[in-house]
């Protein structure tokens, strides 16, 4: 697996973990310090989360939030 898939899946685990569901909302840090205790670098989970917005699976919410617009794949 290349690194992108590989943050993908720690990110997509992190947020199924914390029973994330279609139109909640989560504070990033949420799910940034763990990854980033994890060794993944805060570039890589960005990388994953704007492709996941472009793919419209999630949207950036104000107060350093993100929303889940879809279940997550």
């Amino acid at each position: 697996m290349s690194r992108f898939e590989d943050t993908e899946a720690a990110l997509t685990e992190k947020l199924r973990a914390l029973k994330v569901k279609p139109d909640m909302t989560i504070n990033l840090s949420a799910i940034g310090v763990p990854l980033s205790a994890a060794g993944l670098l805060q570039k890589e989970m960005m990388a994953v989360l704007y492709a996941l917005e472009q793919d419209k699976i999630v949207a950036f919410a104000p107060g350093n939030r993100l929303r889940l617009l879809k279940p997550l794949p």
